[in-house]
């Protein structure tokens, strides 16, 4: 059975590695008869990058069944490589009309979303998938590395949190070596943000005052460097971790053996 290379989780490769195929000889191109016919020429079309001249073999089982899944989803992923992604994403939400759970469309429409700069609904699009295919790996590899690659934004006097932090540092012996404060601060401006905060509320992690929201937490940093500038507070997604609120210290020296505390104050206007 041929199968275009578009079809299912495979597209994920794509996720941080698209690439604009280049233009292609045109060649005489067979006529093919029926839809069988046509995705056979395709996905060979396909296996030689002339993804403009696949599309119109999926195009012409369009024709004839206009709510074809397949051969839209397929069309979607060869419109990534081309740069179409806003066409993509049109097309992949005709496929999640009929079908909200087609991975393939998913996957595409997630794709496309982050190469238009689009991070948010990208992850939010990745996310879904989870809910179909829990364990799918591969999905909660993309979707991690997809928030690592979302900056991080500078917290001001307007934003929704402030973020604080005390840094401790002692040697192996336990005496005090330095006492600092975090200056600037920022956090992941994500709806990730706000479920993890969300949950640690239903968690019982926070504190209440007169309706403000406060998380308190203190542990201990292993520091794989010599100094101190930036310190975060992480979250794990499974075995991914997710940076949630940086702050910057001053630089400090420390020796390998030190023990860096950090004590975090986190409240949510």
């Amino acid at each position: 059975m041929n199968k275009l290379i578009f079809s299912g989780i495979s597209c994920l490769i794509l996720l941080f590695s698209v690439q604009m195929a280049d233009a292609q000889e045109e060649l005489p191109l067979p006529v093919g008869k029926n839809i069988k016919e046509w995705e056979a020429i395709s996905a060979a079309l396909v296996a030689e990058k002339r993804f403009n001249e696949a599309i119109i073999y999926l195009d012409k089982i369009l024709d004839s069944e206009p709510d074809n899944l397949k051969a839209l989803s397929n069309k979607a992923g060869l419109l990534i490589q081309l740069g179409k992604f806003l066409e993509s994403v049109d097309i992949s939400d005709k496929v999640l009309e009929m079908d909200k759970n087609r991975t393939s469309a998913l996957i595409n429409k997630s794709i496309a979303l982050k190469m238009l700069g689009e991070n948010e609904e990208s992850f939010l699009t990745l996310s879904k998938i989870l809910i179909v295919e829990p364990e799918n790996e591969e999905v909660k590899k993309a979707r991690a590395n997809l928030l690592s690659l979302t900056p991080t934004v500078l917290l001001t006097s307007d934003s929704k949190y402030e973020v604080h932090a005390s840094i401790t540092i002692r040697d192996k012996n336990d005496n005090l070596i330095a006492v600092t404060e975090s200056t600037n601060s920022r956090f992941l401006d994500s709806k990730f943000t706000e479920s993890w905060w969300n949950d640690l509320g239903k968690m019982k992690y926070l504190k209440y005052d007169n309706g403000i929201e406060i998380f308190q937490k203190t542990n201990e940093v292993i520091v794989h460097e010599d100094h101190l500038g930036l310190v975060s507070l992480e979250k794990m997604i499974g075995k991914y971790t997710i940076q949630i609120f940086e702050v910057f210290v001053p630089m400090i020296q420390i020796e390998e053996t030190d023990v860096v505390e950090i004590t975090w104050t986190i409240v949510k206007k």
